[in-house]
């Protein structure tokens, strides 16, 4: 019953990732965005160096493969298979029941229930985990808003929202330093409710298939 709950929370969240829930005022509005403006000039500046090497870390990953354990809001644990095939290519496998399927491949997010036998298919603007499959990693992109960086010693963490996609929630990348090496991500959404997803057994090296990133219904 908690794999259900989990996984159930999962879509849950994805979809709350594309869902429109507030309307502001213009004034408000305005104000809003000029404080995020200025918020992330001096993030960006004052974490330059860091935000510059963590970018061409990510902008050197062409194929990654890695096991994965998601932890829920309510802190329920699935496993899973983490796939990443740059640009334009992600693959979100659980290995536990219900079985589902979620896949980035260009400019469509699918999200497959195996035992369902039904795929959803979505906008990847509509999600903030998308920012990892782009041809050009920047936290400067114009649609980019940097929301946080936190470094502690031997960690930093970055996190993000789409400007044009804010109600899509936060997403945030973790690394271990000294090396440099990608670990965690986290997605938050509009009820900031936080997905924690710890990456292990990471392959760099191995080849991935295009058919990863094709879903097709059993009756099919």
């Amino acid at each position: 019953m908690k794999k259900l709950t989990t996984q159930k929370t999962f879509s849950k969240t994805f979809k709350a990732l594309i869902s429109y829930a507030s309307i502001v005022t213009c004034v408000a509005f305005f104000s809003l965005e000029a404080v995020a403006t200025e918020k992330k000039q001096d993030l960006a500046e004052i974490h330059k160096s860091d935000l510059q090497q963590v970018e061409n870390y990510l902008n050197n990953i062409k194929n990654l493969s890695a096991k994965f354990v998601q932890e829920s809001a309510e802190g329920n644990l699935v496993e899973g298979k983490f796939l990443l095939s740059r640009p334009g290519k992600m693959r979100i496998e659980y290995s536990t029941k219900p079985k589902v399927i979620v896949v980035v491949n260009g400019a469509v997010l699918s999200y497959f229930d195996v035992e369902l036998d039904e795929i959803s298919r979505l906008s990847t603007n509509t999600t903030p985990a998308s920012f990892l499959t782009r041809e050009n990693i920047s936290f400067s992109a114009k649609d980019v808003e940097i929301t946080n960086v936190k470094k502690t010693t031997g960690q930093i963490k970055i996190s993000v929202m789409k400007k044009n996609r804010k109600e899509a929630g936060e997403f945030s990348l973790i690394f271990s330093t000294n090396p440099l090496r990608f670990d965690k991500m986290e997605v938050k959404n509009d009820l900031d409710q936080t997905i924690r997803v710890t990456l292990s057994d990471i392959d760099f090296i191995s080849p991935i298939s295009d058919k990863m990133f094709v879903l097709k219904k059993a009756s099919n």
